[in-house]
């Protein structure tokens, strides 16, 4: 009898346990969305998986390691500066003509889209790492001239989602 009793109270312990358990995690989550919201961090940069954005100052680091590795990854690529710009509005960052990635404006994003940006702007943008296709310039916003040079070169774009302009060159 002392056993049975021992166990129910062991197992309602735990039963305890695990409810409270599962009320913090709800809450941690909670909070880190209102977090989110609160430093105007983007949900929608996250992927599919909910994988949370690869924060970075350089994006040599997709274009010159793997850049196939890097389809699907949310990343926030942090003050890099606009290389060149095209008619469709969107742009390229990057060292030179050889070593970019195509940023292209997310297509349901009405604000982004209205956005204009300049060669020397200095930027930071969060979005998506997409595979480099003709299917996707049909897709997006971009043209089919700038994803087949996305497509020679690195394989891979960046489709924004929020853009921010750090500094203009643009009087």
């Amino acid at each position: 009898m002392k056993t049975m009793f021992a166990t129910s109270a062991g197992l309602v312990c735990i039963a305890v346990s695990l409810t409270f358990s599962g009320l913090a995690t709800a809450q941690e989550n909670t909070n880190n969305a209102a977090t989110r919201a609160q430093n105007n961090e983007p949900r929608s940069s996250q992927n599919e998986n909910g994988e949370h954005p690869t924060v970075l100052i350089d994006p040599a680091k997709i274009y010159n390691e793997n850049p196939m590795g890097w389809v699907g990854k949310p990343v926030v690529l942090q003050n890099v500066t606009v290389e060149d710009t095209n008619d469709s509005g969107n742009f390229w960052v990057g060292s030179d003509n050889n070593h970019r990635i195509l940023v292209v404006k997310q297509n349901s994003n009405d604000t982004l889209k209205a956005m204009s940006f300049h060669k020397g702007d200095v930027v930071t943008i969060h979005g998506i790492v997409k595979a480099a296709s003709r299917y996707m310039a049909h897709e997006t916003t971009a043209s089919e001239g700038s994803m087949h040079d996305a497509q020679k070169s690195t394989g891979v774009f960046l489709l924004a989602n929020q853009v921010s302009v750090n500094s203009s060159t643009y009087k």
